[in-house]
């Protein structure tokens, strides 16, 4: 494992970079930083964050117990601590989660200085693909850092700068956001020389308000730039973003012509190849064949976004190199993980879910199971969250517009407004097979074990965790099976 850049400074500049007055035992180095002392590890400083529902200052002796060697705390809990020995180490401050980004953005500041590389990546659907895809493909032009998990929120973003190793050359930061003015705060902390927008969709209306509102605030990410930034965003939403006072180039992607990084072309591979598509792609006018382990249209797109990154920075565009690249591209899991379990084909992509998103992994479930010449195609949908007001309606939207599908033979709806979906689906649509589920039941679990030989998509928002579906067959006894009974596929 890389040496962290914190681990090479001094008690005296950490305290000075975060604004702390440093108390207490002084004889050591920071390894690096945590906020949770579940996973702390030794040598780390813990960051005690304060919220709405949470104390982390409740936690700082368990953090010192765990291999701590140092504990960032407020003043106003510091003011009644007692510590007569001064035999552990205390970075004081007025605010910690003010003082984590501080020291997470002198930390990009200080790498940037030496040479380093940032892409900022936000959007409503694919930024945490997007992000492993740019992260393959920048790895072909020196050692990467990215945002672990999905650390993209005012907390990981800082916890992120704050694990940069000395000897990262690109570090891909992505940046999510539910609400106006979250994006411009994190832009702040890591300014990219790329800024990448991968979708406008309907996530997190309901801190949004509105579509209007969702640009505004993706559109945050192109602010803090100069001459020489480039703006990465989807060609259909050209004349929709906020791009007044970007002085950096203009890089647009996506399947439509005009595009300056264009997919022209896709093959899902069928079974016995590997399994994702071949993506034909033009880049400012240039074709390539890339292979990417990988389904559907959007993804197609995410991939174009991250060659537009290359290229807008005058990268060689090797092919055989962006293909090697890709073929060690591992996504985290709930990403159109492709599975037989007792016969049934499963598409898992029920890591998230709104509109949009829901409709690109259906089109890209038809033609995967297409490929897999299924007998039949269901699809178990979960419920969306944080939709706000219109939150019924959309779903019984999205109902119609699935039922609609010819292809589709079946429909499980799974939540909260799971008897509307059903009802709404029967409206567009009486003979279909459909059944509503209020939440993941053994009924459930039956009705997508009974599909042999079917195809069947899992979507859903992360909180629904349909993905426990395919855990339920997998360890069924009634499978006759001695132990898992799936396979990747």
């Amino acid at each position: 494992m890389s040496t962290l850049r914190l681990a090479t400074w001094p008690l005296e500049k950490i305290a000075e970079k975060a604004g702390a007055q440093l108390h207490g035992w002084r004889d050591g180095r920071v390894s690096g930083v945590s906020t949770d002392t579940r996973s702390i590890a030794p040598g780390a400083l813990f960051v005690a964050l304060r919220g709405e529902r949470f104390d982390g200052h409740r936690f700082v002796e368990s953090a010192f117990e765990r291999g701590a060697s140092a504990a960032l705390v407020d003043a106003a809990w510091w003011g009644d601590y007692a510590d007569p020995d001064g035999a552990q180490m205390f970075f004081v401050v007025d605010d910690t989660l003010n003082a984590l980004a501080r020291l997470g953005h002198a930390l990009w500041q200080e790498a940037t200085a030496e040479g380093l590389h940032t892409v900022a990546v936000t959007g409503s659907n694919g930024k945490t693909t997007t992000k492993e895809l740019l992260s393959a493909l920048w790895s072909t032009r020196g050692k990467v850092w990215a945002t672990p998990g999905n650390l993209n929120n005012h907390i990981g973003v800082p916890l992120t700068l704050c694990a940069l190793p000395v000897d990262c050359d690109h570090l891909i930061c992505e940046m999510g956001a539910n609400h106006i003015g979250e994006i411009a705060h994190l832009v702040r902390l890591a300014p990219g020389s790329a800024r990448v927008i991968t979708s406008i969709g309907s996530a997190h209306l309901e801190g949004f308000g509105s579509m209007e509102g969702i640009r505004r605030g993706k559109s945050e990410i192109f602010e803090h730039s100069d001459a020489d930034s480039h703006a990465v965003f989807p060609f259909s939403e050209k004349d929709e973003l906020v791009l007044e006072g970007f002085s950096g180039t203009r890089w647009t992607f996506g399947h439509q012509e005009g595009a300056r990084v264009r997919v022209v072309s896709l093959r899902e591979r069928a079974p016995g190849e590997p399994s994702g598509m071949t993506v034909g792609l033009e880049v400012d006018s240039r074709e390539l064949t890339l292979s990417l382990p990988l389904l559907g249209m959007h993804n197609a797109t995410n991939l174009a976004a991250a060659l537009a990154t290359l290229a807008a920075n005058g990268v060689e565009l090797d092919e055989s190199l962006l293909n090697e690249a890709l073929a060690r591209l591992v996504l985290p899991g709930g990403r159109f993980r492709q599975l037989v379990v007792q016969g049934v084909h499963i598409l898992d992509d029920a890591y998230n879910a709104n509109p949009s998103s829901v409709r690109a992994s259906v089109e890209a479930f038809e033609r995967w199971a297409a490929a897999r010449d299924c007998q039949g195609r269901y699809a178990v949908l979960g419920e969306m969250l944080e939709l706000g007001e219109g939150a019924a309606g959309a779903h019984a939207e999205l109902a119609r517009w699935v039922a609609l599908r010819p292809s589709i033979d079946g429909l499980a709806f799974v939540g909260g407004f799971s008897e509307l979906m059903a009802r709404s689906a029967l409206e567009v649509r009486s003979e279909l097979d459909v059944c509503a589920f209020s939440s993941i039941t053994r009924e459930l679990t039956d009705w997508v074990g009974a599909r042999q030989g079917s195809a069947v998509l899992l979507k859903g928002s992360r909180g629904g965790r349909l993905e426990t579906i395919v855990d339920a067959l997998t360890n069924d006894p009634a499978s006759g099976s001695p132990g898992p009974n799936s396979s990747e596929a």
